[in-house]
């Protein structure tokens, strides 16, 4: 089931004030810590969509803002919302245009943000207004959840909302970046870093010291060549992995010997594997590893879990529909990177990627999207919300 051609010349309608809405979006320099320009952030989403809300709560966890608005009716079975962030990594490098500032040539817009995420947000916004205006809102049970930290955990974000009970649909769709395919999952993370000690001094009295540094290096091999049996065909590549992203032995002067090597591991899991197995192996390895009289501990200081959604679920056929509504292929992905989808599927909500922009273009110099996958986005949106509410 889908909206109809009201629905379509509403979509065609918001395309306007989706861009003016994404432009100011992304003129506010919302990374971490610039508290300030996220809340106005929230403060544009709120604006644009006040008047139609039966609810809005501002949630704050640990001093970060937050805004969960809810439209339609209060339906217990069918409750879809659209979970994004406003805050965005820094923008370093050098820039062809002003970073916070949205450049556009064409069907091509330039400007931190504009894929991660908010160029989704704004999409989402504007399906939420063409459902109103083609008079289907009162029959639709539709949400927006914005948090402000995904980029640096989630911890006062999504999974704070969802552990103080503020999420509670029965479906998600995360707005990141996906060139409008569907993606049922991502992958999931185990940051560790490992501490080797051991006894350092005088490098030219090395036969008298224990230097962590040979058996750190040993290990950092190990860790490198460590087998991943697991495979996921629908991943590219369809293996884990494991990288030693840091290794740091510093003495302090080139004549000294140090105590202590650290080893920074990022290890990325595939839908199945489990976490604390993952981190057991790495253990392991290191115990195999390290041997008296130097010592070693593994500090984890990162767990996000893998997570997928089945694509017969009732939300996956409903985001088909509403991408193959919008003309484009609802073509099936899994995405690398992590996002909040894991913390929602972690909490029982089965969640999908869908947004406009391609995932190449996250995080980069010179951050774009394409304008038209904008467009397309708004009508995907308020289709497959028409189509999910409809069961």
């Amino acid at each position: 089931m889908t909206g109809g051609p009201d629905l379509a010349s509403a979509c065609h309608d918001e395309a306007g004030p989706t861009l003016d809405l994404l432009a100011a979006l992304v003129a506010e320099p919302s990374v971490e810590g610039r508290d300030g320009a996220i809340v106005r952030c929230l403060d544009l989403v709120h604006g644009a969509l006040s008047p139609l809300a039966r609810e809005t709560l501002r949630p704050v966890h640990d001093g970060l803002p937050a805004l969960i608005m809810r439209f339609g009716p209060p339906s217990p079975n069918r409750r879809l919302a659209f979970v994004g962030h406003v805050d965005v990594v820094p923008a370093e490098g050098t820039w062809s245009s002003p970073p916070f500032a949205m450049t556009v040539d064409g069907q091509r817009a330039v400007g931190r943000g504009l894929v991660d995420m908010k160029g989704g947000v704004a999409a989402a916004v504007g399906a939420i207004r063409a459902l109103a205006a083609a008079e289907l809102l009162d029959d639709v049970a539709v949400e927006l959840i914005l948090s402000a930290d995904e980029e640096v955990g989630s911890a006062r974000g999504v999974r704070a909302m969802l552990a103080a009970g503020e999420i509670s649909c029965t479906a998600a769709i995360c707005p990141e970046p996906t060139g409008l395919d569907v993606y049922l999952g991502n992958r999931g993370i185990v940051g560790c870093e490992i501490v080797v000690t051991g006894r350092g001094g005088h490098a030219g009295l090395l036969e008298s010291l224990a230097s962590p540094i040979p058996a750190a290096l040993t290990l950092a091999s190990a860790l490198g060549s460590m087998p991943l049996p697991a495979r996921d065909d629908r991943f590219d590549p369809p293996t884990p992995s494991l990288a030693v992203t840091r290794f740091v032995a510093d003495g302090g002067a080139p004549n000294v010997v140090p105590d202590v090597v650290a080893i920074g591991v990022d290890r990325r899991l595939l839908p199945g594997e489990d976490i604390d197995e993952a981190i057991g192996a790495i253990r392991d390895l290191v115990t195999e590893a390290i041997r008296p009289p130097l010592s070693a501990e593994v500090r984890v200081t990162k767990r996000w879990p893998p997570c997928e959604t089945p694509a017969a679920a009732p939300i996956s056929r409903a985001a088909v529909a509403g991408v193959r509504a919008a003309g484009r292929s609802g073509a099936l992905g899994m995405d690398r990177p992590s996002n909040d989808s894991s913390w929602l599927v972690e909490a029982g909500i089965p969640a999908l990627l869908l947004g406009p922009g391609d995932p190449q273009a996250a995080h980069v110099t010179d951050e774009w999207l394409d304008l038209d996958q904008l467009r397309d986005a708004v009508r995907a949106y308020a289709e497959l919300a028409v189509a999910y509410s409809a069961g």
